[in-house]
């Protein structure tokens, strides 16, 4: 099977994984097994569904990036989050059940421990809408313990009065992710969904989400899934929210925490959070990792992160993740098969050509073309073309993903 970007999606095109809804992600729109047309085609880029997985011939390899109980156990996460939540004003903080969430996601953390791929995690992630606060806390927690994975001597090094299996157990990290966005609730709409920048950290009713959030959860949680609710804006270079407050007749300035002031978790969903937002446009798109990426290098923002967590961060987060379809800048498309962990932006790909991923007995494939333009196309793109080292060939590079022109963030 292949995955295509929504954009490069076509008519006759058969879907190899079912398709949710953005605006709801719990639910199903269509089923394994169905036949694009083009209505439908345009209702889910309406939509702003990011991506499809579609049958492809020679592809089965990527077979194995999917984990179907990870993506179930996301959505599981999402479902209950989304449920206790939604109406939260209306019912009350007393009914929210947090022991499911940590029973959750510990059973989350297990599965990403057998994953076989890890790094394959955005490319079975959910899809919804960016301003989902519920989705968003769902990818952060999935994505947050991703680089804990990673981090298991530096988790130990930092809490030293912690038994070794207690201290790399990021269950409480996940939850404190799930939820870390939760205060936003009781947050007026017109400034609900900010996006923070470097120049503009947002008014400070907007900031006080992290302790709104902290208050309406610190009596159900472990408190260090509560302290990455309350401080997982602060910056490793002091430059975070919330300040801390003043002791009473103190002489000491009232300052954000920095650098290992702040607990390491909360270090850990800084970057986490961070990435994910930087993926979630305003328009309602969602960018490729690289572009992410290339936001995150910037001075402005690289200061703020913990740059031994930054570098296990780049290490899990591919810019081009095994199973994305790319388009090369001499007009070839190709799936990448391997990452290239000197340089990221030169995986190993594979060219394909979009068109074997039509159904055979489908109808609305185009007869407009002509037996020449068929033969011409073969010759530049034979079917048993080899795999492109994208490291060896400098006259090559990755062009597009999607819509999205990336030749701009390669560098």
């Amino acid at each position: 099977m292949l995955r295509v970007p929504i954009e490069q999606a076509s008519a006759g095109m058969v879907l190899a994984r079912s398709v949710a809804d953005p605006k709801k992600p719990e639910h199903i729109l269509l089923k394994a097994g169905f036949e694009l047309d083009e209505d439908h085609i345009k209702r889910l880029r309406l939509l702003h569904a990011y991506s499809i997985w579609v049958l492809y011939p020679g592809l089965d390899f990527l077979d194995e990036l999917l984990d179907p109980e990870l993506l179930r156990k996301q959505q599981g996460l999402y479902k209950s989050l989304k449920e206790q939540f939604a109406d939260v004003q209306e019912q009350g903080l007393t009914k929210i059940d947090y022991n499911s969430y940590t029973s959750q996601m510990s059973s989350l953390f297990r599965q990403l421990l057998q994953a076989k791929n890890p790094s394959s995690l955005f490319v079975t992630e959910l899809q919804g809408e960016s301003d989902d606060i519920f989705l968003h806390g769902t990818t952060v927690a999935s994505l947050a313990m991703l680089i804990g994975l990673r981090l298991e001597a530096y988790l130990v090094r930092t809490r030293p009065n912690l038994p070794t299996s207690v201290a790399s157990d990021l269950t409480q990290l996940g939850v404190g992710c799930l939820l870390h966005d939760m205060g936003k609730l009781n947050l007026p709409d017109e400034i609900k969904n900010f996006h923070i920048t470097a120049q503009n950290m947002g008014e400070p009713l907007w900031q006080q989400h992290t302790e709104i959030g902290f208050e309406m959860i610190r009596s159900g949680l472990d408190p260090i899934a509560g302290q990455v609710v309350l401080n997982h804006h602060q910056h490793f270079d002091g430059s975070g929210f919330p300040i801390r407050k003043a002791i009473p007749g103190s002489d000491e300035p009232v300052l954000p925490l920095e650098g290992e002031e702040i607990h390491i978790f909360c270090r850990i969903a800084c970057i986490a959070d961070r990435f994910d937002g930087f993926r979630h446009l305003p328009d309602g798109r969602i960018a490729p990792n690289i572009v992410a990426l290339k936001r995150m290098k910037n001075p402005g923002y690289s200061k703020w992160f913990d740059p031994i967590i930054y570098e296990a961060f780049t290490a899990a987060m591919p810019a081009f993740a095994p199973g994305e379809q790319i388009v090369l800048n001499n007009g070839q498309t190709a799936v990448v098969t391997e990452v290239n962990e000197v340089e990221p932006c030169r995986p190993i790909v594979r060219p394909i050509d979009p068109e074997k991923a039509m159904n055979p007995d489908s109808k609305i494939k185009s007869d407009a073309k002509s037996d020449a333009e068929s033969n011409a196309k073969t010759d530049t793109a034979p079917d048993d073309i080899a795999d492109i080292n994208l490291a060896s060939r400098r006259d090559l590079y990755i062009a597009r993903v999607g819509d999205f022109d990336v030749t701009s963030y390669l560098h």
